[in-house]
């Protein structure tokens, strides 16, 4: 390829001079010789700049004024970019490379060739200076090719995409340093505009060359850039002036001509870089190369890049799995506790588009407007390069020696022995394991203060919680909401007994926070019992990402019979002199891919179960529920004014035999909590087979205990 490329040079000398000439001359708008894709530049730029708040772009002589935020967003994008040591063999090498996702780095093949070379490599964040010259705190990282590695020969593509592992040194956390989302969009360069560069040239602190770097030229799999600045670093990001990537720098090459036309000095050197959307094409064409779990990190890499080509619509959920053309309702079958219906959609439906200001607009003949309007991908995330968490004040804190925790108590209620669910072999095998210095590493099982949770290693989230609640020690709540009286907590906290690549953490909240809030599965109030340390640690226990959820910001005003159901029980349900008036609750997510919707790559589900268990005055008693957020989750959190009122939606909260939850979860509660399931009772509402599918809850003394 780098014979290639010096053929490249010589036969784009004249092309080059004339597009020098004219964006000399003021011209550069008659540079692109593609109308259609300058006009697609053109119209983003205004898009662009207009959604900032500020005039339009493409006006005038030149690209030269750019607005304040250019240097800002420039500053938070370069965190992203990391110099890259190797050492393999007899050879060592060093250069640039990026994030393109929370887990994926990219640079060159040639600087990193292999999966052996990458376990000998290291990258290393914020190797800079500051405003007052002085060296920055660095972070340095492994790479880990075991979990995510793929190459592309220096001669075809030249990258390497690796997974990033532990952190070797330093205080930073890889989130803190963003990514730079690899998208194809037709409309994000032309020639004679200009392009911006990160870089570790030569092994140097990081360096920027900005602006006067002008697209001269570029093929099918490569751009070509001329820059006054010394070779560029192998593996740097070329950013245009919204500093979106739009090539991979691998090569650098000396002018053969040292003047132009017109006598006058031209910079030295002529760049090439790898076109990011022959990347994102190649790429896309390898995700059936590669295992399951590294199809994910591809997969949610090349989901962030098509989220940044549509940023500008906002966050949109995705389809089902297996979508289809028709909207989704809730209802029962004779499968099972719940399945899902569809309805055409209808003129007159709700719409939102983003012109800069977000307006609501009623249009007849809705479905046809939507299919000229929406892009081919379906829009995921918000583009989240430019993206920074804040860390809120913590309200609340965590006692780092979990080795106190008890975890969840089989034999919690006296007398009766309930154990952790089983699970189906498949199920099973997708348990996420704790770090191998944690006891039973294998097994799975988080234990915190009177809960356990379990976590799906490929969803990233619970298959349940199991927790104990002590009756008389119980927090007040309100039964009309279902929610405690007491102060919460701000912080949520990673746990680091488990892999952070099991769980979904803020990154993934604050990217999606039109729709979701961080749902508690065991509620903080559950737990919350004992000596008042017991107590305070339970309650910040339940802050924990393994015990979280996307749970539509609706979800808890629409819930009320669900969330309340352990405390009617407790006042309602005849327990057992001896029973100390105490519950098991079994609590999780439900996932059904016919009707599941997607967040970039996550499958929200939209259905929770609820298993609550006691021991009643002759015999064990049991009650299952399931609640469905589905009809929620087409309504986006708004700024302009307060959220519609909840009553155009219906959340149906179903009382269903444990026997159909099971059906549904692959989870396994055991022969006597089955029989103890209280729906099979003759005084149960519903009669034959509906009372054996699920019965709609609209006040609580529907759960006949």
């Amino acid at each position: 390829m780098e014979q290639k490329f010096r053929e490249d040079v010589a036969a784009t000398q004249a092309e080059r001079a004339r597009v020098r000439r004219l964006v000399a001359d003021g011209c550069w708008k008659q540079v692109e010789g593609d109308t259609a894709r300058f006009r697609r530049f053109a119209a983003r730029r205004m898009r662009t700049r207009a959604a900032r708040g500020g005039a339009e772009a493409v006006q005038g002589d030149s690209l030269d004024y750019q607005p304040a935020s250019f240097l800002s967003e420039g500053a938070t994008v370069r965190r992203a970019v990391a110099y890259v040591e190797a050492s393999f063999g007899t050879r060592s090498t060093v250069g640039s490379g990026f994030m393109i996702s929370p887990r994926l780095f990219i640079t060159n093949q040639h600087v990193i060739p292999d999966a052996q070379a990458a376990l000998g490599a290291a990258i290393t964040f914020d190797r800079e200076l500051d405003e007052q010259g002085r060296p920055r705190p660095v972070t340095s990282f492994v790479l880990d090719p075991g979990t995510f590695a793929l190459f592309s020969d220096e001669d075809v593509l030249d990258y390497a995409v690796i997974a990033v592992g532990a952190r070797q040194s330093g205080a930073g956390e890889l989130a803190d340093f963003g990514w730079c989302p690899l998208s194809n969009a037709p409309d994000k360069h032309v020639l004679g505009m200009s392009t911006n560069i990160i870089q570790h040239p030569n092994g140097q602190r990081k360096l920027i060359s900005v602006r006067r770097n002008l697209l001269v030229a570029r093929s099918a799999r490569t751009l070509l850039y001329e820059t006054d600045t010394d070779v560029g670093s192998s593996g740097s990001p070329v950013f245009n002036d919204d500093w979106d990537v739009v090539a991979l720098h691998h090569y650098g090459e000396p002018f053969l001509e040292t003047a132009d036309d017109a006598g006058q000095p031209i910079p030295r050197t002529v760049n090439e870089g790898i076109r990011i959307s022959a990347l994102v094409d190649d790429l896309t064409a390898r995700q059936a190369d590669v295992p399951p779990a590294a199809g994910a990190l591809l997969a949610q890499a090349l989901a962030l890049g098509r989220s940044a080509a549509t940023a500008s619509a906002g966050p949109r959920l995705g389809p089902p799995r297996q979508p289809g053309p028709e909207a989704l309702r809730s209802t029962t079958t004779d499968e099972g506790a719940l399945a899902m219906t569809t309805t055409a959609p209808k003129a007159g439906a709700l719409a939102e588009f983003v012109i800069p200001l977000r307006v609501t607009l009623t249009i007849d003949g809705m479905a046809a407007a939507a299919t000229a309007l929406a892009p081919a991908a379906p829009a995921a995330a918000a583009a989240p390069a430019l993206q920074r968490l804040t860390r809120l004040a913590e309200a609340i804190r965590v006692d780092a020696d979990y080795s106190n925790r008890d975890g969840y108590d089989a034999a919690f209620i006296p007398g009766v022995n309930l154990p952790l669910p089983g699970m189906s072999a498949s199920l099973a095998r997708e348990v996420a394991p704790l770090r191998a210095t944690e006891p039973d590493a294998a097994a799975g099982e988080l234990k915190y203060q009177h809960f356990s949770v379990k976590l799906n290693r490929s969803r990233r989230l619970a298959i349940f919680t199991a927790t104990n609640i002590d009756g008389p020690a119980y927090l007040e709540v309100d039964r009309d909401t279902g929610e405690v009286r007491a102060p919460e907590g701000e912080t949520w906290f990673r746990d680091p007994r488990v892999s952070e690549s099991f769980t979904l953490n803020q990154d993934f909240y604050s990217a999606w926070s039109t729709f979701f809030d961080r749902g508690h599965l065991t509620r903080r109030v559950d737990p919350t019992w004992g000596t008042p340390e017991q107590a305070s640690r339970a309650n910040a226990d339940t802050y924990h990402f393994a015990n979280g959820s996307p749970q539509h910001f609706r979800f808890n005003q629409s819930t009320k019979f669900w969330q309340g159901v352990e405390r009617y029980v407790l006042e309602t349900g005849v327990l057992a002199q001896d029973s100390k008036r105490r519950l098991c609750v079994f609590q999780g997510p439900i996932f059904d891919d016919r009707i599941d919707r997607m967040a970039d790559e996550v499958q929200i589900p939209s259905s929770f179960f609820k298993v609550v268990v006691w021991r009643g005055a002759d015999k064990l008693k049991a009650v299952g529920l399931v609640v469905d957020q589905g009809p929620l989750l087409d309504e986006a959190r708004v700024n302009l004014g307060p959220p519609r009122a909840p009553s155009f939606v219906d959340v149906k909260q179903w009382r269903v035999p444990i026997a159909s939850i099971e059906k549904k979860t692959g989870l396994d509660f055991g022969a006597a909590v089955r029989a103890a399931d209280t729906i099979r009772r003759a005084d149960q509402p519903g009669v034959g087979e509906e009372a054996m599918h699920g019965l709609l809850i609209t006040r609580l003394s529907d759960i006949t205990l």
